[in-house]
């Protein structure tokens, strides 16, 4: 499938992540991926990875976004629950019923587990941990910030609406 954005065509294609991709290796310079990885099992990711790490050429780069687990945690730790209000300003956005979204610290931790269909959540701890069991080097994967990266025209692909609970990781092929 072909898209615009920003002045840009972006191809992307549905695909059963248990499965290599029948493109030919080192066919990529860079891919990006936002709020998937939370959405299958460790395993499952790990070997996403390193499907990832096979299809961009050495010296390419992906960059991963996903639900930041450290912020979860030290917002339940937060007495002022300053992350906690800053998100559920942002969750009241998307959800229809919100009613739905609780005030109650324990709520806002389980939700990141229990909803949208997460199966693991991560810390940048963790995304080191399943990217190097893919195959990348730990010392050459690094913790971005919101559109802030190596290529200005992947962090750019960066969503606002997530911009509060995420994790920007970028490794290098």
């Amino acid at each position: 499938m072909r898209i615009h954005h920003g002045g840009q065509v972006l191809y992307y294609m549905q695909h059963d992540l248990t499965q290599a991709f029948p493109i030919a290796g080192q066919s990529f310079s860079w891919g990006y991926s936002e709020h998937f990885i939370e959405h299958v099992a460790l395993k499952d990711a790990i070997n996403w990875l390193r499907e990832m790490r096979r299809l961009i050429v050495p010296g390419g780069l992906l960059r991963v976004t996903t639900p930041d687990l450290k912020k979860y945690i030290d917002g339940y730790a937060d007495p002022a629950q300053r992350f906690f209000d800053l998100h559920r300003k942002e969750l009241e956005k998307i959800e229809v019923d919100k009613a739905w979204v609780s005030p109650r610290r324990a709520w806002m931790v389980n939700q990141i587990f229990q909803y949208y269909g997460h199966q693991w959540i991560y810390d940048f701890e963790e995304v080191v941990h399943a990217a190097s069991a893919a195959g990348f080097n730990p010392d050459r994967i690094a913790q971005k910030e919101f559109r802030s990266g190596a290529r200005e025209e992947v962090s750019m692909l960066d969503s606002d609406m997530r911009r509060d609970e995420s994790l920007y990781v970028e490794m290098m092929a």
